[in-house]
């Protein structure tokens, strides 16, 4: 028999093998649970470090064990990982093939209106609620003001254009300046329709009195619920989100930190993020379209009730995919959510999950750590029956640990070049950015303000999220057709917003005809004459070109316009020079 002839037998001999570990081999395995974290103090670090480089450390650095056989054992002495791949199968394997087109869906399916996405996300229930529960706390405060009209309630229409005043604020990023200066135009550099929607008194009026729950039975709801204050705001709003758009094929997991640094009893310390301090939010988010499919804020332990949950990170990301369960979608998350037990959680669920991985996992062989041995770009797979395990080593001394249920080869992508990068590592930095994507899309246009108030942020974040969610339909469905920048988009959304509210002022009779005059001039209306031929004997009234500020009555009027008019601006002609 020739050597190429035994060569062969001998291979298939071990292809067999490894087929046959591969369709006998059980999916359960000793998983390693995390602690969830504890919450006490107002103010804790946080352990979410996604380095993805692994470093070397003294013990690690010796000599690579050898394996002689076609395993390699993880340190827990019982996980085995195979050196040759599964037999590859002509068919598509079932987990890669996605059941729901990505898309808008229900209402928001061929809706063209810029507004009428928006509703869809901050819809009347929303508002409604809004203005209920603030108008509950102004009753409470009333007592402290002299002037009952210094307080007077709210109503949807003005909660309206308070949020749209929001977004105009934002898209010309000025969220962060005084307010004075956005109303004052005495310079001419004020704002003009934001002293047209409303006054500088009631805006700071409105930031201060905006309230998402019952006040008087809130200390109640504490007890039970951390989140109380704007807890059903927030469960509506991310409902909506999840509603109306489905998702595409790959979607991320990450965390986001809302800046605050005001008093909060889950406010979290992250030295890794620019805010360093904030409150803490798990978002799984399509990095195709930077749509955010699921928000949930990190609450540290709950008090015992209801709303009391894991906090440990396989929970977390088992949470958050609910919107996406069955679906067959892949997850990219870093090694903080990374671990085997939710790789097999996701697979009964029918998803996959690309990812980094620590190097503490109690999984992980020794061949696959940092050591000496290890050549630059020299990539160490390892198969299981449902995932795939890479060793990566970018330079001496590093590895990057990576694991997939997606992938279930060794290809290297030739487009990385010397760098010889494999294909799952790839794939990762290719779709592990959308979290940041809607970080970056925040903070070009924000709209939170200044605050001493934690519910607020989460408001505020909420309003940015919608607004992109918004953007994101939108372009769905015009694709092709228009384009259209997010600065434009926001400030569409906001003359929608705030119209209403403008053409009410612009009728009310006790405020400045000045005023009156230009929000009817940007409204497009013309302004209405008085069609009486004569006015009333003995009656007075304040010169028009003269205004307020001089307060000067006359008698007198212009028989044309039928406006008052004082003798300075009026000039006496005859009936033969009228003709």
């Amino acid at each position: 028999m020739s050597n190429n002839k035994r060569l062969r037998l001998e291979r298939t001999s071990d292809e067999n093998i490894i087929r046959n570990w591969f369709e006998n081999i059980s999916s359960e395995e000793e998983s390693f649970g995390e602690d969830s974290d504890s919450d006490e103090d107002i103010l804790f670090r946080s352990d979410h470090d996604t380095n993805s480089e692994e470093e070397a450390t003294d013990s690690e650095i010796d000599e690579a064990p050898e394996n002689a056989n076609n395993f390699y054992i993880g340190k827990d002495g019982i996980t085995k990982w195979c050196k040759i791949k599964p037999p590859v199968n002509v068919r598509t394997r079932a987990h890669n093939i996605i059941t729901h087109l990505p898309g808008p869906r229900r209402e928001a399916r061929g809706n063209k209106s810029q507004i009428e996405i928006l509703n869809l996300f901050i819809d009347d229930n929303i508002t409604r609620i809004i203005t209920h529960c603030t108008n509950i706390y102004i009753e409470t405060i009333r007592d402290k003001f002299q002037r009952s009209r210094d307080a007077r309630l709210t109503d949807v229409t003005e909660i309206r254009a308070f949020i749209g005043l929001l977004y105009q604020i934002g898209s010309f990023r000025c969220s962060r300046k005084n307010i004075h200066q956005l109303w004052d135009n005495s310079k001419g550099n004020g704002m003009e329709s934001c002293y047209l929607t409303m006054s500088e008194k009631r805006f700071r009026f409105l930031v201060r009195c905006l309230r998402f729950d019952d006040v008087r039975d809130r200390a109640a709801r504490k007890q039970f619920d951390k989140l109380a204050p704007i807890r059903d705001i927030f469960t509506l709003m991310v409902d909506n989100f999840q509603k109306y758009f489905c998702a595409s094929e790959y979607l991320t997991i990450d965390e986001q930190l809302l800046a605050f640094r005001g008093k909060c009893p889950f406010r979290q310390y992250i030295p890794s993020k620019p805010a360093k301090y904030g409150i803490k939010t798990f978002a799984l988010v399509d990095p195709k379209t930077v749509y955010t499919l699921n928000l949930e804020t990190y609450l540290g332990t709950q008090p015992d009730g209801p709303y009391k949950i894991s906090n440990a990170s396989r929970d977390v990301v088992l949470r958050l995919v609910e919107p996406i369960v069955g679906t067959n979608r892949n997850i990219t998350g870093d090694n903080w959510f990374t671990s085997i037990p939710l790789i097999t959680s996701l697979k009964e669920k029918k998803l996959t999950y690309v990812g980094t991985i620590r190097k503490n996992k109690r999984e992980i062989p020794k061949e696959f750590l940092p050591n000496k041995q290890r050549v630059e770009t020299s990539t160490v797979f390892g198969f299981q029956k449902d995932c795939t395990l890479v060793s990566y080593c970018p330079k001496k001394n590093k590895t990057v640990l990576a694991i997939s249920s997606m992938h279930h080869d060794d290809e290297i992508d030739e487009e990385t070049g010397d760098k010889k990068k494999p294909d799952i590592i790839t794939f990762y930095n290719r779709t592990k950015t959308g979290v940041d994507l809607v970080d970056q899309y925040c903070q070009n246009y924000n709209v939170a303000r200044n605050t001493k108030r934690w519910p607020m942020v989460v408001f505020y974040n909420l309003l940015n999220v919608a607004a992109i969610n918004a953007l994101c339909i939108y372009k769905s469905n015009n694709m092709g057709n228009i384009k259209i920048k997010r600065i434009d988009f926001l400030q569409n959304l906001s003359w929608e917003l705030i119209k209403p509210q403008i053409k009410l002022r612009s009728t009310i009779e006790t405020l400045p005809i000045e005023l009156r005059r230009r929000a009817k001039l940007l409204l497009g209306e013309k302004e209405t004459t008085v069609t009486e031929t004569e006015k009333p004997d003995g009656s007075r009234g304040r010169c028009y070109d003269c205004g307020r500020a001089r307060d000067k009555t006359t008698r007198r009027w212009c028989c044309k316009c039928k406006k008052w008019m004082c003798g300075d601006h009026l000039k006496d002609i005859c009936k033969n020079c009228v003709l």
